[in-house]
């Protein structure tokens, strides 16, 4: 009896254990048979976007759309997106990437993901990554100089401006090819060159020479900081492909992030890394031919001067509001993240009383003229408000809108204002 009883305790180990080697048999061709999530990372050239001929905001926004694509990833932080992950900066004239995708995003019905490191500016701030980079191209141009004088044929002097060349490369396509060479493996190992010498040889020649020793840690930092922002990126695209197996995500960023994220993606076993003209035969001349001469963005200052165009902008922006026509002060006045009409609903403008000339502030620091707004508002204040505009060249014609006001509103005390006062 005792000798049956081991025989079944044998068995129903042996069927409990082939139960098991099959039930992780099952796991592992699941996990095997998991599809891939097809990832296309598509390279953005920014402002580069407004005077490029044929990479346009729109040629991108058509690129994108012509994808399908299931998700769209953003190059921003969590700070500038909004609770259902749409660009704050999604203005035509703020963000060529983030228009084109929050366009398509919205007419697909599809999300939108940051994959940026998520605080971004804080980190930058902290690190004080542009006042270091800066001080370091000030300290770099004072080195460069001054081994013209003293070695003008040196060969550290040429291989460090081999990295000049490659950004003026990179400038003139970036003002002037398709956008499959922006995004190409050609356009990729030229930023790869100028990131290789610019970030890893600089400092490495800079070493032979004393008294540049801080220079070489900032050269160090910069580095760091360009591989660990791209890791973050790149941990983060893996983590949104896992939630779309078998889907298609496109990731917009800018093009100089290309080779690097693709160097940390190429061997992740859950996506399957694409470029757009693999997926899609997309024609350029059509959609060239299709795109609208300007879309609606701030004014046109043709045979304006920029003094002219900011007063110009700014009488529009207060008649726009006063009218309540919202939309064309979002135009004028593309502020990321406000709504004019939620800004001003307890107290709106109600009267423009004069727009003086426009001029440019004592000691610069402006990025167009002011042009002091006197405007009355619903609780019969009186406000002197500045504004200050912009220009941008979008397609040969240079666009006037408003980015911000300077300094506080100044209260101006009219005789009916001073009679209410006093009573």
């Amino acid at each position: 009896m005792q000798k049956v009883k081991t025989t079944f305790t044998i068995l129903c180990s042996i069927a409990v254990s082939y139960s098991l080697c099959i039930t992780t048999f099952a796991e592992s061709q699941a996990t095997s048979e998991t599809p891939k999530t097809k990832v296309v990372i598509i390279g953005g050239i920014h402002d580069f976007h407004y005077k490029s001929p044929e990479y346009t905001p729109e040629v991108l926004k058509e690129i994108i759309l012509a994808l399908k694509p299931d998700a769209i990833l953003n190059e921003l932080p969590l700070s500038l997106v909004d609770p259902n992950g749409r660009p704050l900066p999604r203005h035509y004239v703020q963000s060529p990437e983030c228009w084109a995708a929050d366009t398509v995003a919205t007419q697909l019905g599809i999300k939108q993901i940051p994959f940026d490191r998520p605080n971004r500016q804080e980190h930058y701030k902290k690190t004080k990554k542009f006042e270091r980079r800066k001080k370091a191209e000030k300290r770099f141009s004072e080195w460069s100089e001054q081994v013209k004088i003293n070695a003008p044929e040196s060969v550290d002097l040429k291989i460090t401006q081999l990295s000049t060349y490659c950004l003026q490369a990179q400038i003139y396509l970036s003002n002037n090819v398709r956008p499959e060479i922006i995004n190409s493996d050609g356009y990729d190992e030229i930023i790869r060159i100028k990131h290789i010498l610019w970030k890893e040889i600089r400092p490495e020649i800079l070493k032979k020479y004393p008294g540049y020793e801080t220079l070489v840690k900032d050269y160090d930092f910069d580095y760091q900081e360009w591989q660990e922002r791209n890791g973050i990126m790149a941990d983060n695209i893996i983590e949104a492909a896992k939630q779309y197996p078998g889907k298609r995500l496109v990731v917009v960023t800018g093009a100089e992030h290309r080779y690097t994220l693709r160097d940390f993606l190429k061997n992740e076993e859950s996506i399957d890394l694409k470029e757009y003209w693999e997926l899609i035969d997309f024609d350029l001349e059509k959609c060239l031919k299709s795109i609208e001469p300007l879309p609606q963005a701030g004014i046109v200052a043709v045979g304006l001067t920029k003094e002219e165009a900011s007063q110009k902008v700014a009488m529009e922006y207060w008649q726009a509001l006063i009218k309540g026509d919202w939309e064309l002060a979002n135009r004028l006045y593309p502020m990321v993240g406000v709504s004019w009409k939620n800004k001003y609903s307890k107290n709106m403008p109600v009267e423009l009383i004069d727009v003086k000339e426009a001029y440019w502030p004592k000691g610069g620091g402006s990025s167009g003229p002011l042009a002091p707004c006197i405007v009355k508002f619903a609780d019969a204040r009186v406000l002197e408000i500045k504004m200050v505009s912009q220009f941008r060249e979008i397609r040969g014609k240079t666009l006037c809108f408003i980015v911000a006001t300077w300094g506080t509103a100044c209260e101006i005390k009219t005789p009916s204002r001073v009679k209410e006062e006093k009573r």
